[in-house]
């Protein structure tokens, strides 16, 4: 067959790179099955053919036809899975793309939206549809956080100070947008002093509740 591979070594390309449109047109993107009645059939049919060949029960012009038509149907099969290993990665990944919004939002579930939420630039933070316990952080403790902040913080679902340190810049800017003075929360670093907080739970430092209440 190597001698054969020399010949055809266009054709063998050629009969690749058809294998290779083939298996992605026809693959679902679902996980390859390798296994099967018709896999199976094909590598009998495939090993009963070289099997005549190789142990010579076929010889010249007939064993070279059978050679000629393994090996392209080898090569030609070895596109079609490589095209579908590489369409069910690339499926795979897009249905993990697809779940990490979905796994965000879920915090959101059961949370009415804000008016014009889908206006807001950034992302709306997760929320809880009430406190753990029912004991939600006094997030005035947080310097800039007023009453008034703190219940509309609330109406969003954020009880907690390890709630404010998780939020990522996109939170941020949501809810710096929502709140309606963007660019205060990275000033006042509401995230770092949340960190804070949220360690020294339950019991918040005392400079800092201090100066809150100043």
């Amino acid at each position: 067959m190597l001698y054969l591979a020399s010949q055809f070594v266009w054709f063998l390309v050629a009969a690749f790179g058809i294998g290779l449109v083939m298996g992605w047109i026809s693959h679902d993107g679902g996980k390859l099955q390798l296994g099967g009645g018709l896999a199976g059939w094909f590598a009998a049919l495939w090993g009963l053919g070289a099997a005549l060949t190789w142990l010579q029960f076929l010889n010249g012009a007939p064993a070279t036809w059978v050679e000629s038509a393994l090996l392209f149907t080898a090569v030609y099969v070895a596109g079609c899975v490589l095209a579908g290993l590489l369409r069910g990665a690339r499926a795979s990944g897009a249905t993990r793309a697809a779940a990490e919004p979905a796994e965000a939002t879920s915090l959101i579930a059961g949370l009415p939206p804000v008016e014009g939420e889908a206006q807001i630039p950034g992302r709306r933070p997760g929320g809880l549809v009430a406190a753990r316990g029912e004991k939600p952080d006094d997030l005035k403790l947080i310097k800039g956080v007023a009453e008034q902040n703190e219940a509309r913080l609330q109406a969003l679902g954020i009880w907690h100070f390890e709630q404010i340190a998780d939020w990522t810049p996109e939170n941020v800017q949501w809810v710096g947008s929502y709140l309606a003075f963007p660019g205060r929360i990275e000033r006042e670093d509401w995230v770092g002093q949340a960190k804070l907080l949220a360690a020294a739970a339950p019991n918040p430092p005392a400079g800092m509740a201090r100066e809150n209440a100043a």
